[in-house]
């Protein structure tokens, strides 16, 4: 991996997470007590070998910044950067359009940096674990131009997402973003075949695309929309990874989700605290690092009435109260007779005496 840059775009605003990002980006979002959304890239990226990570943000991006300032200091003695940039209007006066946009207006992180060959562009808002290593090996070993990964999802869903058409050797034929009539996989009636908004991309072809595409009228200058479909028409190569054939170490199953709403967001948390939750935090052979908050430990004052399946983090104190099925992020104070279930309840959050409320996301704005 020593020839791959990453790219995450991260400058998303995340509407469909109002209020949670009403202050922040939504890879910002605080996630499973302890973490930010986009703590998982970094991580996978990281831990997948990458030294080089530039994150591309725009909307709400300080306390983005910040988190990742902290956690992730450059060193380069080492050549290990794990920087946040924000948009520069390099290329034009205004913002971000979309992805592909984005990344155009940065074309100089690949020009300051030509020993880099590849670049693996992720997306900075999905919850995941993933090997980016043996995507990388997959696109060299098909000798591809432009690889995405990708993953099955139901027919109903399909409307949702990019959808693809592929042959026998996984090279993509046709892409369609959020179809209304999608394509099912061949054989596999109900299925479809998504994009994960993850790409592997030789960085000297996509450089001369994401110029053309900038030239192009009509273009909105998205991956999915426009560059896509471009590439494909052009004749380049470009071809489909299978996300379920990643084998990330310590783990028996793949895990991505898409928390972009206030539900998935609620589910995917509420999945932290079951018995056999699908996403493990406790992996040692693949380690989440987040930002070093310095708090006490949590603890419990008096017998609690009730407390069961739940996630307290560093500075919590619970008074005699109900806690179940819940996620505490630092320095939340639960007071005596307080009832706290399937909540998920952000830092510096206090649930007062013989308060009771379930079913709650309860953030700090």
């Amino acid at each position: 991996m020593e020839d791959v840059i990453g790219i995450i775009l991260a400058g998303g605003a995340g509407e469909r997470l109002r209020p949670l990002t009403s202050a922040r980006a939504k890879p910002a979002v605080p996630f499973g007590g302890k973490y930010r959304i986009i703590d998982f890239v970094i991580n996978n990226f990281i831990n997948s070998g990458l030294r080089n990570v530039k994150i591309l943000v725009q909307n709400l991006s300080q306390p983005l910044i910040n988190h990742v300032n902290k956690l992730w200091p450059s060193v380069p003695v080492y050549n290990f950067y794990v920087q946040a940039i924000p948009a520069q209007k390099r290329v034009s006066e205004e913002w971000y359009k979309s992805t592909a946009d984005a990344v155009f207006q940065n074309l100089n992180i690949f020009e300051d940096n030509l020993q880099y060959k590849r670049a693996a562009i992720f997306s900075g808002d999905h919850i995941f674990k993933m090997d980016v290593s043996q995507l990388d090996q997959f696109h060299q070993g098909k000798c591809a131009d432009f690889t995405i990964s990708t993953m099955v999802i139901g027919a109903k869903d399909a409307g949702l997402f990019g959808i693809l058409e592929i042959d026998e050797q996984n090279r993509v034929i046709g892409f369609e973003e959020k179809p209304k009539h999608p394509k099912e996989i061949p054989g596999k009636p109900g299925f479809c075949l998504t994009s994960m908004g993850n790409y592997i991309a030789n960085i000297s072809t996509l450089t001369g695309i994401l110029r053309e595409d900038a030239k192009t009228e009509g273009s909105m200058h998205d991956f999915g929309k426009d560059v896509i479909p471009f590439m494909l028409g052009k004749g380049l190569r470009l071809f489909a990874y299978d996300f379920a054939e990643n084998k990330v170490p310590g783990e028996d199953q793949i895990y991505w989700q898409d928390v972009g709403t206030i539900r998935s967001y609620w589910e995917a948390n509420m999945d932290l605290v079951s018995i056999n939750p699908d996403l493990n935090l406790y992996n040692d052979l693949w380690p989440l690092r987040t930002t070093p908050d310095f708090t006490p430990p949590a603890k419990c004052v008096f017998r609690q009435s009730q407390m069961d399946n739940s996630i307290m983090s560093g500075g919590c104190i619970i008074t005699q109260a109900e806690l179940s099925n819940s996620v505490l992020s630092q320095r939340v104070r639960v007071e005596r007779g307080a009832q706290v279930f399937e909540s998920v309840i952000f830092a510096n959050v206090k649930i007062g005496e013989g308060a009771c409320r379930e079913f709650m996301i309860c953030p700090v704005l």
